[in-house]
Order: C-alpha cells, then sequence, then structure tokens
C-alpha cells in the first residue's frame, strides 16, 4: 500500500478530534507531526479519495475549526482569501456600503 500526504488546516486545536473521528471511523491513516502556522500532516492509503477522508472526519468538526485540506505546502501559499472574483468582490463592496448606511442611519436616529 502507498501513501499520499494531506495538509490539513484549522483553527487552532482541531487535530485531536480529527484523530478521533478517523480513528472511530476505521479511515486508514498515519498522523504526521503538526506544525507551527497551525498545520497539520496525514498520510492517507493512495487509493482513497480525499471526499472519503473528509466523510470519516465529518461535516461537523470540519466546519467547526474551519478546516482545509491541501496536497502540499505549495498548494497552501497559493490559496488567499484576498483572491475573490470580480462578482465576489462586487458584493463584498456593496455589504461594505450597506454597513457604512445602515451605521450612518443609526447614528441619526439618536
Amino acid at each position: 500500500m502507498s501513501w499520499t500526504t494531506v495538509y490539513v488546516k484549522g483553527k487552532v486545536g482541531f487535530e485531536g478530534e480529527v484523530i478521533r473521528h478517523l480513528e472511530k471511523s476505521g479511515f486508514s491513516f498515519l498522523p504526521g507531526s503538526g506544525s507551527e502556522n497551525e498545520f497539520s500532516l496525514f498520510w492517507i492509503n493512495d487509493r482513497a479519495q480525499l471526499r472519503e477522508f473528509k466523510k470519516a472526519i465529518t461535516a461537523k468538526t470540519i466546519f467547526k475549526y474551519r478546516l482545509k485540506f491541501y496536497p502540499d505546502m505549495a498548494a497552501t501559499k497559493d490559496s488567499s482569501v484576498a483572491d475573490l472574483t470580480p462578482n465576489e468582490q462586487a458584493l463584498v463592496k456593496e455589504m461594505r456600503d450597506w454597513q457604512k448606511a445602515y451605521n450612518q442611519e443609526l447614528r441619526n436616529s439618536a
């Protein structure tokens, strides 16, 4: 059996719960050592799909800790919150404009 590497990043303290869910599910994995920057390393069977890995962890845990999955450390540097599509940027601007108007309205109503 061959192994493939998956890097997982999330809120502080996610490693224990992730490992607990993986062990409980019977999913074949090897935990790596955690590193700074809130990353943990897991080796999974190269025949297993990432979707199966995520199902073993459970959606609740993924959302609770805002987990993100990467095939290698180089991929972690490529992803950024600032990489929004023009449509997403327009929506963010619209929400900020709405918030400013709403806050101004609250100040004027007092």
